[in-house]
């Protein structure tokens, strides 16, 4: 039994690679490099905006401030982005960069570039989707700000056989499904040369706050380290519709295989990934304190 198991896991990992290579084909870029760190040895951290950040913030500032940064999505909107003015900006989300969004993420997603824009007095390097290049608004926003320059990365999801998603990744032509901004942060400061990467602000505990109330609307308080008084409200995607709580915990399952992933990758690159975070879910990364550093 144990040897059918293995040939069936053999071909299904065969299909997904021709699958992945078939969707890099007609979605990724292939002309996609990010820069490149000009010291050996050197050590990126990751801000996730999940609430232990503020424990980050309050007890490891100084290490911050004396290594290389990554912040994601909606942390410019916060007062640190000038405090600690990191290297690096990733975003991720959809209906922050998408040619069109509802309402609400369209006036979420100004606010967020408008802030980019006139906060940004240092260089900064901003990640973005290869799809983002369609957009218009962004560029508009941002396109006087002479500090910025923006990479592009592809997040054609890749799976199959581990020494083809490997040499995949390597090349920049896609990743682990990239259901959290943490899976692109990371493979894109693995790509830059760093050796050492430490994430922080990585709760990633949303089904803490999951319900479905009495109408079954799936709801749950979307809690970053920036939040006031969140309530609990029904998750909409970039089309405007609501999430069920199944294709949440599918998004949520995805997420966490794809640290897994990242760690083996992250091994074959002798890169050592450390999870800071006060407070996490993620059991794929060893857990370290900044304090180290």
């Amino acid at each position: 039994m144990a040897t059918i198991f293995k040939i069936q896991q053999f071909l299904s990992n065969c299909i997904l690679s021709v699958l992945s290579l078939l969707k890099i084909i007609l979605t990724s870029s292939f002309f996609i490099k990010p820069p490149k760190v000009t010291e050996t040895g050197k050590t990126c951290i990751i801000l996730g905006n999940g609430p232990s950040l503020n424990k980050t913030l309050e007890n490891d500032f100084e290490k911050l401030l004396s290594n290389d940064l990554m912040c994601v999505n909606q942390f410019a909107d916060t007062e640190y982005y000038e405090k600690l003015k990191p290297e690096y900006y990733i975003i991720q989300a959809d209906q922050l960069l998408l040619p069109k969004a509802v309402e609400y993420h369209d006036k979420v997603r100004k606010i967020l570039f408008n802030n980019i824009a006139a906060k940004t007095t240092w260089k900064l390097i901003l990640f973005l989707p290869v799809f983002a290049d369609k957009s218009s608004f962004w560029k508009n926003i941002i396109k006087d700000n002479k500090n910025i320059h923006v990479c592009y990365y592809n997040p054609t999801p890749v799976e199959g056989l581990q020494g083809i998603s490997h040499w995949l990744f390597k090349r920049n032509l896609g990743m682990p499904r990239p259901h959290n901004v943490l899976i692109p942060g990371i493979i894109q400061a693995i790509n830059m040369g760093y050796s050492t990467v430490f994430i922080t602000g990585a709760d990633h505990s949303w089904h803490e706050e999951f319900l479905v109330d009495e109408n079954n609307n799936f709801k749950f308080t979307d809690t970053h380290f920036f939040s006031v008084n969140n309530k609990p409200v029904p998750r909409i995607t970039h089309t405007g519709t609501h999430f069920l709580i199944h294709e949440a915990f599918r998004k949520f399952y995805l997420t966490f295989l794809g640290y897994h992933i990242l760690k083996e990758y992250a091994e074959n690159e002798n890169v050592n990934i450390y999870n800071a975070s006060y407070k996490s879910y993620i059991d794929a990364f060893e857990r370290k304190s900044l304090s180290t550093l």
